[in-house]
C-alpha cells in the first residue's frame, strides 16, 4: 500500500495594501513596497513588515501568500490577481527599500563586489561580510536570501534589455546559477555588452 508523505513548509502570509493605507491598532507594522523578480515575471505590491528586516522575513518562510498582486511578464503583459501563493524558490531577487533594519542589528563589515547569473538576470552588487573572512565562504554559510547593496540588475524582455538599480537587492542564492567575485570593470562591461547602459 503506498504511503503518503507530507512535507511541512513555512508559509508567510503577506497583505498588500495601497501606499496611502493607514496602519491600524491591530497591525501597526509599517507598510512597505514589495517588488520581486521571479523567473518569468516581476511582482509588485505593498506588505506589512512584521520582522526587523525584510531579509529576515524572507529567510523565515518557504512560501509567500500574496494578495492584490500585479505581475509583469517578459512580453510586457500585466496581470492583476487577488491572491497567489509563490514558493520562495521561484523568486530570484527582492528589492528592499526603507525602512532599514534596526541600527542595533548592524555590525562592521567589509564589502566585496560580486556578480551573479540567475536565469535571464545578470546582477552586480556588494556583499557585506565579516572583516577578515573569505566573503565567498561567508556567503555559503548564510541563509539563502542575501542582501547586496548598490545593486544593478540587467535582464532581457520582449522590449529589449532592461536595467534596474536598487540600494539593496536581496538575492536568492538558491536560484542563482552562479555567484562569484566581480572583476573591477565587470559592471561597465556588463552594461556595454548587453546594451543596457
Amino acid at each position: 500500500m503506498p504511503t503518503l508523505m507530507t512535507v511541512a513548509t513555512r508559509v508567510l502570509r503577506l497583505r498588500l495594501v495601497p501606499e496611502s493605507a493607514p496602519t491600524t491598532s491591530l497591525d501597526d507594522s509599517p507598510a512597505i513596497e514589495f517588488v520581486a523578480y521571479g523567473h518569468e515575471t516581476l511582482l509588485a505590491g505593498w506588505i506589512h513588515l512584521d520582522a526587523d528586516r525584510l531579509t529576515d522575513l524572507l529567510n523565515a518562510t518557504d512560501e509567500l501568500e500574496l494578495v492584490d498582486v500585479v505581475c509583469l511578464g517578459p512580453d510586457g503583459r500585466i496581470v492583476d490577481v487577488d491572491r497567489a501563493v509563490i514558493p520562495r524558490s521561484e523568486l530570484v531577487a527582492v528589492k528592499a527599500g526603507d525602512p532599514r533594519g534596526r541600527p542595533s542589528l548592524r555590525r562592521r563589515t567589509r564589502q566585496t563586489a560580486v556578480a551573479a547569473d540567475a536565469g535571464r538576470y545578470l546582477i552586480h552588487g556588494y556583499l557585506h561580510a565579516r572583516p577578515g573572512a573569505d566573503p565567498m565562504i561567508d556567503l555559503g554559510r548564510r541563509p539563502p536570501m542575501l542582501p547586496l547593496t548598490d545593486a544593478t540588475m540587467v535582464y532581457e524582455t520582449d522590449d529589449g534589455w532592461q536595467r534596474d538599480e536598487a540600494t539593496t537587492l536581496i538575492l536568492n542564492r538558491d536560484t542563482a546559477d552562479s555567484v562569484r567575485p566581480a572583476r573591477p570593470d565587470e559592471l561597465d562591461r556588463l552594461l556595454a555588452r548587453r546594451g543596457a547602459a
